[in-house]
């Protein structure tokens, strides 16, 4: 597991390993550990921060000055694949937000199926035209979640 806590998290400028990382529980390290095996580009993957955006329209990255603070959400792409993964770090409330995915490897109308989720999440999410193309997804306090 120490991968997932070290790639692209030092320094831990989004606090990502102090509020959600290292809360997760030991069966969730376990079940991440497996999808690591089974999905190599999770960390081998190209690396990429996206945007979000609560109201679907206005998106913007965590260390733009108007950015969300309390979510932070990253692909990785390799082999034509995109895997989508964002963390809560709301220690109390549900983060509902707009996440921008790579335009040209979704078509519209399509879905992405959720193989990773810390707490209840939605198993499936719809493509939507928005900033390009985004997924709307629902993350619980201090979660991960991982769609592709």
């Amino acid at each position: 597991m120490q991968n997932l806590l070290e790639i692209h998290l030092n320094p831990d400028i989004f606090g990502v390993r102090e509020h959600c990382l290292e809360k997760l529980r030991h069966h969730h390290l376990q079940r991440l550990d497996t999808l690591l095996g089974h999905y190599p580009a999770l960390i081998s993957g190209a690396f990429f921060l996206r945007s979000t955006s609560r109201n679907g329209i206005a998106f913007s990255f965590p260390e733009d000055e108007a950015g969300d603070k309390k979510v932070v959400a990253w692909s990785r792409i390799s082999e034509g694949k995109e895997f989508l993964c964002a963390m809560n770090l709301d220690q109390e409330k549900h983060a509902f937000v707009y996440v921008t995915v790579d335009d040209t490897m979704h078509l519209i109308d399509s879905s992405m199926r959720c193989l990773f989720a810390s707490d209840l999440s939605p198993a499936e999410l719809n493509i939507e035209v928005r900033n390009g193309k985004a997924i709307r997804l629902t993350i619980p306090p201090h979660a991960l979640v991982i769609y592709s």
